[in-house]
């Protein structure tokens, strides 16, 4: 038990310590140091995402039916992913990272948000623009140029919309 919350520190050779070869303990530390989370907007982003997911998928087992094809579980999943990667990034130490994560993670809450609107959409969309304010303080942070935090978001929202618009054909049926 007490090996597993201390490390101990070995006596020099010249050192004649008694019966111990240990001189004496020290608490054990992380070695990459503290856990921080560098954005609580995203943070709270993700887990709200987390949460709408989990409604999501209680509102469709509450139905009763379930809908044909994989398109039920390709959606939870993406929401998901996104969910994930907003907690991830919120906790990405380099600015730059953080502001790629968040940013990809936004831009899939949107991408889904938008042709959701009238189910799960709003609350995704709301999800989104606390994820997008941590990617924007991100991008700040790192001293990205202006123009990448008008481009590179655009962008992002186009690729993930191409991916949903292929993940809704490929479950179609």
């Amino acid at each position: 038990m007490i090996e597993q919350m201390f490390y101990f520190v070995k006596a020099p050779n010249n050192v004649v310590s008694g019966s111990s070869m240990f001189t004496h303990m020290e608490p054990l530390r992380d070695p990459t140091g503290p856990r921080r989370v560098h954005s609580l907007a995203a943070l709270g982003g993700g887990i709200a995402a987390l949460a709408v997911d989990a409604l999501y998928l209680a509102a469709i087992a509450q139905q009763g039916v379930q809908p044909p094809g994989g398109r039920v579980p390709f959606v939870a999943a993406w929401i998901a992913a996104a969910g994930l990667a907003a907690i991830v990034g919120a906790g990405r130490p380099s600015p730059r990272r953080r502001a790629l994560v968040l940013g990809a993670s936004a831009a899939a809450l949107v991408a889904l948000g938008v042709p959701a609107m009238w189910s799960a959409g709003i609350p995704l969309l709301l999800c989104a623009a606390c994820v997008a304010v941590g990617a924007a303080r991100a991008a700040e942070e790192a001293g990205l140029p202006a123009w990448v935090g008008v481009a590179g978001p655009v962008a992002l929202v186009a690729i993930a919309g191409l991916a949903l618009a292929l993940g809704f054909t490929l479950t179609e049926r």
